[in-house]
């Protein structure tokens, strides 16, 4: 105890000498001022609002906490009796009361107290009253600020983060919702002015003006923080098993445009936001452009057959070098028949008799269509960073855009671009506006805002919608590109797509670097929820095709989403039939 009484005084002199120049100490709080001013003027901040779920589970709410700061100044010039009659407390047994009561370094905040130069020193946050208690007791600590403070928590850690956002220590919103929606979450600041006496304490009898804060609106969401759970699960399995280096994953309800999971990968920590990487901070999911490959087909193939320029059945030459087209993209080592109907070129994803297609569709007409899919447009979902993509005037189209456009080459997209196309396929040709944000409700009750399906276009009819839905089912299946996203007792309509990576700022593409994705809508003919995972590869990996990686992932993620929304099977005889093998 003597050596630590020795080691504090021998400290605290040395920072005496620093601070006064003289080793002189004043006796009141600020040193720079010779008279006491004993009026005072206070903001008192709203409590946040919170972030919870469709159904009303909590995401992201604030907590009153304390926050202790420590002025050494204070600590050694006011003096601390237990008791009448007792002996003051020594400065080092008042800091190891603090370092105890708050889980700190003794030494540490020793250092800290030594340091008369540097006032008011951040100490700690917490909400434990018997800290507050101790600390708060003019008989056991001196020198120890309390301020009133709200935390931020995000209870389910990382989940979510893209969608939620960020709030730093000092309330300011930094991203997601958080940022979008400041306005509403951060109510309004109350205010007191009055008069405190010679030690800083408020006289409550000569407050001159009080104005109680308004605390801040709910949002609620239509995500569903269950759904949520697994397509973050599955998505973040999925890269570390096919070696991706990230991915996305969007569930959405294919009649109201209402998006119950939306996954990005790299993700992060909503309470370390400040510390992040850009590749952690982005939201792939608008914030990504890419060029999507082969799913891409089905929108290319919608357009043709809407406008009447051709039939599910109708037939083109799979010769890569017939006469008429220029520079058509090649079938890598696949080998047709002769020729080919439109829906099995789907089913097999053929980029020539596509390309072909497109190129006789012609440049002007596939842009129009493309155009009225949402490409080229934000879609304008709540979440802020969202990106246009690219979609190139139609007269800027050169011979091989024509036949590499409608394939997903040459064009690029968001992940919320292309889901919401596939949504309006999934919807019998009607697109709805994606959202995320379901209602805004005051502390009263009051609701300040509520969401509605919004239909934003009608690409195609719903005749065309229809034979599209049929073309793509035997994708999954045995014959198709991605047999393993079949479901028993599910019908499923989807596309793969295994778009190979531009490289940034250099004409042409990565040698076997590629984007795996499969976008998908169940049951196929009366169609739930569309859903799209896609892995994004920064190294050659063997199964970096959609049908055999992104198509897994998918699988899993709806299966579970089917089970938890009773979406009743269109196709009970298969698990009839199952329950009866397995029999």
């Amino acid at each position: 105890m003597k050596f630590e009484r020795l080691h504090f005084q021998a400290l605290l002199l040395i920072g005496f000498a620093l601070y006064s120049g003289q080793g002189i100490v004043r006796a009141h709080l600020d040193p720079s001022v010779d008279d006491i001013d004993y009026t005072f003027e206070r903001e008192l901040k709203a409590r946040r609002g919170s972030i919870l779920d469709r159904k009303g589970a909590p995401l992201a709410m604030s907590v009153p906490v304390w926050e202790y700061r420590l002025d050494p100044v204070s600590l050694t010039n006011r003096v601390v009796r237990p008791g009448r009659g007792e002996k003051p407390r020594e400065p080092a047994a008042i800091v190891r009361t603090i370092s105890r009561v708050l889980g700190l370094d003794y030494h540490e905040t020793l250092a800290k107290a030594a340091n008369t130069k540097n006032r008011y020193q951040f100490l700690a946050r917490s909400s434990d009253s018997d800290a507050h208690r101790i600390l708060a007791d003019s008989k056991l600590v001196s020198g120890v600020a309390i301020l009133d403070r709200q935390e931020r928590r995000y209870l389910h850690g990382s989940l979510m983060s893209h969608v939620l956002g960020s709030v730093n220590s000092e309330g300011d919103a930094s991203a997601g919702l958080e940022l979008r929606y400041d306005k509403f979450l951060s109510g309004q600041p109350g205010r007191i002015q009055g008069m405190k006496d010679a030690v800083g304490r408020e006289l409550y009898d000569k407050r001159k003006i009080s104005i109680d804060p308004i605390a801040g609106a709910d949002v609620y969401l239509t995500l569903d923080h269950n759904i949520q759970s697994d397509a973050e699960k599955y998505l973040k399995e999925g890269i570390a098993e096919f070696g991706a280096g990230s991915g996305w994953a969007v569930v959405m309800n294919a009649k109201t445009g209402a998006v119950l999971a939306l996954a990005s990968f790299p993700d992060f920590d909503p309470t370390e936001f400040g510390s992040t990487t850009e590749s952690q901070q982005l939201n792939r999911v608008v914030g990504m452009v890419f060029e999507p490959g082969s799913v891409m087909k089905v929108i290319s193939v919608a357009s043709a057959i809407d406008a009447g320029f051709v039939k599910a059945d109708s037939t083109y030459d799979t010769d890569r070098f017939e006469e008429g087209y220029f520079k058509l993209p090649g079938d890598g080592s696949h080998v047709w028949d002769k020729r080919m109907s439109i829906a099995d070129a789907i089913v097999h994803s053929s980029n020539i008799v596509v390309g072909k297609l497109g190129y006789d569709f012609g440049r002007e007409n596939l842009h129009g269509y493309m155009k009225a899919f949402g490409f080229g447009a934000r879609t304008g979902i709540e979440l802020p960073g969202e990106e246009v993509g690219i979609l190139p005037d139609w007269i800027k189209w050169g011979k091989a855009d024509m036949s590499r456009a409608p394939i997903g080459q040459f064009v690029a997209v968001t992940p919320i671009q292309l889901i919401s196309a596939y949504q309006a396929i999934a919807n019998d040709g009607v697109r709805m506006r994606p959202r995320v944000v379901d209602r805004i409700v005051a502390k009263d009750g009051t609701d300040l805002y509520k969401s509605a399906p919004e239909a934003i276009g009608r690409p195609i009819s719903q005749a065309t919608a229809r034979t599209m839905r049929q073309i793509m089912k035997p994708v999954a299946s045995r014959e198709g590109t991605a047999r393993r996203a079949a479901i028993k007792g599910y019908s499923v309509a989807g596309k793969t797509g295994t778009a190979q990576k531009r490289i940034p700022g250099v004409k042409g593409y990565a040698p076997g670097l590629y984007r795996a994705s499969f976008c998908g809508m169940v049951p196929a003919d009366e169609p739930e929820i569309v859903v799209l995972v896609t892995l994004d590869f920064d190294a050659k990996r063997q199964f970096h095709q959609g049908g055999n990686s992104a198509a897994v992932v998918w699988r899993k993620l709806v299966e579970d989403t089917l089970r938890y929304l009773m979406i009743p099977p269109d196709k009970p005889e298969e698990l009839d039939a199952a329950h009866h093998n397995a029999l």
